[in-house]
């Protein structure tokens, strides 16, 4: 065999190790690859949360990421979180873009467009939410849309409410009323 049929033979040797090598260089930039991969990964996956044998919370999301270094289960694509009373009987529906819960704590956050609906037709959006299972209520210090199917609509800086929805305080507020909203709220 000639030289020449020799260094044909290496080039290709040649490229995978030197490609290899710059890859390792760029996973060293970033940090290690451990750091770079979820330790738990599932798809079309779902939270239950529950107190004292009570039904509180189903989250359903495509995907669910965390780290064995976080009590955060991170929740992606398509949130659909479920709300339970005291009886067990369903009270409202949330939908976010993704979400965060805290599986110590059992506190979830959700992002994106996040839009609340209760059984009993009213109707928040806004673009965070924060639900505390320890007082069972949902707060957010953004802008809110708060809406009836009565045709009433109000505005503001600042939310916080039940998981029904049916004792809420809207700050800074702003509005139509066209009969009978409860204001008083």
């Amino acid at each position: 065999m000639s030289s020449a049929g020799v260094l044909w033979l290496w080039l290709p040797v040649v490229v995978l190790v030197s490609g290899g090598c710059r890859d390792s260089a760029v996973i060293q930039q970033r940090g290690s690859t451990r750091d770079m991969f979820p330790d738990h990964e599932s798809w079309e996956s779902s939270i239950i949360i529950s107190r004292n044998g009570r039904l509180m919370t189903v989250a359903n999301s495509q995907r669910m990421i965390q780290y064995d270094n976080t009590d955060i289960a991170h929740l992606i694509g398509n949130v659909q979180v479920d709300f339970y009373n005291d009886e067990g009987l369903h009270v409202s529906r949330l939908l976010a873009d993704s979400a965060d819960v805290n599986t110590r704590t059992n506190t979830m956050s959700a992002f994106g467009h996040v839009i609340i609906r209760s059984d009993s037709g009213l109707v928040l959006r806004t673009r965070s939410l924060r639900w505390d299972n320890e007082y069972e209520m949902m707060t957010t210090q953004d802008s809110v849309m708060f809406a009836t199917d009565n045709s009433d609509t109000l505005y503001g800086v600042g939310f916080e409410s039940d998981v029904d929805l049916t004792h809420w305080k809207i700050y800074r507020p702003w509005g139509v009323v066209e009969r009978g909203f409860g204001i008083q709220n």
